[in-house]
């Protein structure tokens, strides 16, 4: 499954991307709970929020569209988490 998180705004209007591969045994130890605890359902509507970040994840075939401030619990861990890993899978 690949994981990947664009995040764009800010007050630079810098745009980063982290993304990953996870597969198998990876897949059902580290990453399935947390990607199931994320509310993909439940995800609130855009406010223009200027300086801010907006993240863009997807998982698989999930996708959610976050502001920054609503980036807490399960959505905060699933980006920390994609960060961490692309920058050990590149480098």
């Amino acid at each position: 499954m690949r994981i990947s998180v664009k995040r764009t705004g800010g007050f630079a209007g810098l745009t980063r991307r982290w993304s990953v591969e996870v597969g198998g045994d990876e897949l059902e130890r580290d990453w399935r709970e947390v990607i199931e605890a994320c509310p993909w359902e439940a995800v609130p509507a855009q406010e223009n929020q200027p300086d801010r970040f907006i993240y863009d994840i997807q998982a698989g075939e999930r996708q959610a569209t976050l502001p920054e401030r609503e980036l807490t619990g399960p959505w905060l861990r699933l980006v920390d988490m994609a960060r961490r890993a692309a920058g050990q899978q590149s480098g």
